[in-house]
C-alpha cells in the first residue's frame, strides 16, 4: 500500500516538474520599441507593445504554440540587451553591414517600410537623393539602423537626435537640412503634431527595407527561437493570419503612393 502511496507521488511530482517546464518554455519575452508608431510602441499604460510589428510576432509564435510577452523599451535598450545577452530578441532592426554579424536573423522580413527624406517646405526640394544629402546635415535617430550607404558616405555630415520627432523639430527650427524618417512614423508625427506640418514634408526617399526581429548571439535560446519564429512567419502567411493583418494595419494607415 505505501509502495503504491509513493509511486502516485512520484508520478504526480513528475507530472507537475513537466508541467512547469512546458509553461516556462512556451512563453517568452521580446523587447519591442516603445516609440515607433504606428508599427511598434508602448501601450498607454507602459505594459505592452502596440502595432504591426508586435500583432505579427505574437501571431507567428502563437502559431507554433509559443505565447511572447512584449517588453516596451527605447531602441537603443531594446538592441543593447539583446547584443549582451539580457534579453532574447528585439523588434524591429534591418540587416545591414552593422546588424548582420552581432545579432542571429530569420530568413523571412516580418514587413518592408519606406525610410523617407523630410525637408523644409519653404525651401522647395523634392526628389532628393542620397548625392544630394552630401555636405549636408541630416538627421538621424540614436541606435537605429540605416541603410549602409547612407551610413559610410563620408560626405554626409550626420546629427543623432533621441526620437524621430525631435528630427523633424530640428529640421523645422533649421539646425538640420534633412530629417531621415520612416514613412509612416512621419505621416504619424505630422497628423499629431499640426505646428510641425506646416513646416515639413516628404521630399525624398532614401530606402525601402525589410524589418526583422533580431535574436541574441548570447542568449542560449537566440538560435532556436530564430527558427522557430521564421517558421511561424512562414505559417501565418500560408493560412491568411498574415494577410489578414497587414490589410487590416495598412487600412488603418495608407501607405502613399
Amino acid at each position: 500500500m505505501f509502495e503504491g502511496l509513493r509511486m502516485l507521488q512520484l508520478l504526480l511530482i513528475l507530472t507537475l516538474t513537466c508541467s512547469g517546464s512546458f509553461a516556462l518554455a512556451t512563453t517568452i519575452v521580446i523587447n519591442g520599441e516603445d516609440d515607433w508608431a504606428p508599427y511598434s510602441s508602448a501601450s498607454a499604460d507602459y505594459k505592452d507593445v502596440i502595432g504591426l510589428a508586435p500583432e505579427i510576432v505574437k501571431a507567428a509564435f502563437k502559431s507554433q504554440g509559443i505565447t511572447v510577452i512584449t517588453r516596451p523599451v527605447p531602441f537603443a535598450r531594446c538592441i543593447y540587451e539583446v547584443e549582451k545577452g539580457k534579453s532574447l530578441g528585439c523588434f524591429d532592426t534591418i540587416i545591414n553591414q552593422d546588424t548582420k554579424d552581432k545579432y542571429i536573423f530569420h530568413k523571412t522580413p516580418m514587413f518592408e517600410a519606406e525610410m523617407v527624406v523630410y525637408g523644409r517646405i519653404r525651401d522647395g526640394k523634392q526628389n532628393v537623393t542620397l548625392k544630394d544629402m552630401e555636405n549636408k546635415v541630416v538627421g538621424t535617430t540614436n541606435g537605429y539602423t540605416y541603410p549602409t550607404d547612407f551610413l559610410q558616405n563620408k560626405k554626409i555630415l550626420h546629427s543623432p537626435s533621441p526620437t524621430e520627432k525631435s528630427q523633424l523639430e530640428k529640421l523645422a527650427s533649421e539646425r538640420i537640412d534633412y530629417a531621415v524618417v520612416w514613412g509612416l512614423t512621419g505621416e504619424h508625427l505630422l497628423k499629431i503634431h499640426p505646428e510641425l506640418s506646416r513646416k515639413v514634408r516628404p521630399v525624398g526617399r532614401l530606402s525601402k527595407d525589410g524589418l526583422y526581429l533580431n535574436f541574441s548571439k548570447s542568449h542560449k535560446d537566440g538560435a532556436h527561437y530564430a527558427e522557430v519564429f521564421e517558421k511561424g512567419l512562414q505559417t501565418i502567411r500560408a493560412d491568411g493570419t498574415y494577410d489578414r493583418i497587414t490589410n487590416r494595419f495598412h487600412n488603418i494607415h495608407p501607405v502613399d503612393p
